[in-house]
């Protein structure tokens, strides 16, 4: 009895020692106990119920940390008409904003407020177009409404509020983050012809080439499905998967192969682009307005008249595979919203297809400052032709 009493004194002695040195003795215990963290939406008015159904879905998916209304919290919600978006002020703390811009478009509001929540909880924008995954946010189409995270997303979370991995560095996150979607027009007007070869590709533009392909640029993120036919990025066309992208080894190109083909006429790449002066079009989705993040991308594209200007007007441009375009009366031009849009042509009365949005052309924040550089499609276009097995004469 007494060496019992002086083995548990002895592993009494243990425990206090290693704790004090910051470690943990295996004893029946769990090492590291469930976080709970306090939440208030009362700020969110239509909305409280999708945060609340939020929490719920983070506590079915994550066991290191359950999230409960109450105050005093540490995460505060609120909503407005702008972007949703979180601030994260520390793994499991921050602010969030119910956008309404984004639920005024067609984005799942439980989607959306599960996203901004899995941004406190350490989670980065990861914009894959997937519908699959939670932290995908915009990226995937407006017609997704998944709003669980995926096994990783959630094992992360796990692993953060463990200890098991560093906590990112506190920054703020937007649902439609201009920083992450690129070129569209700036000081254009509204679409004035339905433009069949439209096609929109979650963030980025794209041009219907082949029933079953489109082009956009390679820097987009590959979404699993499209919406082409229609100049309206939320409705009307023809909602297709994609089940294949094919980068261009050198240039800023991305081939989509949709699942099926489609029946409007896609827009025809001739052989040559055009000389410097040659009167070009682009159109695109995406902020009107030319500074980075200063307003959402509206639902109809816009376009805009323009022309091919010398490559000398161009910064960095590769005169071979682009085009620089020029920012029409100085201030407009390709802007956030738009890259892989297409820059079309008049021949024969015929819109055809010479360009993809890459880029600014003066390395400027601030669109239409300059002019834009644009991949010059026709360049390579007995790659494309190869890859889709074949263009349309």
């Amino acid at each position: 009895m007494f060496r019992g009493q002086l083995r548990r004194a002895a592993l009494a002695m243990l425990v206090a020692i290693l704790a004090a040195a910051g470690m943990q003795l295996a004893t029946g215990t769990p090492a590291a106990a469930v976080r709970t963290v306090y939440y208030d939406a009362s700020r969110t008015g239509e909305f409280r119920t999708n945060f609340d159904q939020a929490a719920q879905i983070w506590n079915s998916r994550v066991s290191n940390v359950r999230l409960l209304a109450g105050t005093p919290a540490s995460i505060t919600i609120y909503v407005d008409d702008g972007w949703p978006r979180a601030q994260p002020t520390g793994l499991g703390s921050g602010r969030i904003w119910m956008g309404r811009t984004a639920v005024n478009q067609g984005y799942d509001r439980t989607r959306i407020a599960t996203h901004e929540v899995g941004h406190i909880l350490g989670l980065p924008d990861r914009r894959t177009g997937l519908c699959s995954d939670l932290m995908s946010g915009s990226s995937a189409p407006v017609s997704c409404r998944n709003a669980n995270p995926s096994a990783a997303e959630a094992s992360r979370v796990n692993s953060l509020f463990a200890g098991t991995l560093a906590a990112p560095a506190s920054t703020t996150y937007t649902w439609n983050d201009a920083s992450d979607i690129s070129p569209l027009v700036v000081g254009g007007r509204p679409a004035t012809e339905n433009y069949p070869f439209m096609v929109y590709v979650s963030g980025c533009t794209g041009t219907l080439i082949k029933g079953n392909w489109a082009v956009t640029a390679k820097h987009c993120s590959t979404p699993s499905s499209v919406r082409v036919g229609s100049v309206n990025r939320t409705s009307g066309g023809t909602v297709v998967r994609v089940t294949r992208a094919v980068n261009h080894p050198s240039v800023d190109v991305k081939l989509l192969q949709l699942a099926s083909s489609v029946t409007y006429a896609p827009a025809p790449i001739p052989s040559t682009s055009g000389a410097v002066g040659t009167a070009t079009r682009i159109i695109g989705w995406g902020q009107t307005c030319a500074p980075r993040g200063c307003g959402s991308a509206p639902a109809v594209a816009n376009e805009l008249d323009t022309s091919i200007v010398a490559d000398s007007r161009c910064s960095g441009i590769n005169g071979t595979y682009e085009i620089c375009t020029n920012n029409t009366n100085g201030n407009s031009g390709a802007c956030y919203g738009d890259s892989g849009g297409p820059q079309v042509r008049r021949v024969n009365g015929v819109w055809n297809l010479i360009g993809a949005t890459s880029r600014a052309g003066n390395n400027n924040s601030t669109c239409a400052t300059g002019p834009s550089i644009y991949v010059d499609l026709p360049s390579i276009r007995s790659w494309i032709s190869t890859q889709v097995g074949g263009l349309p004469v």
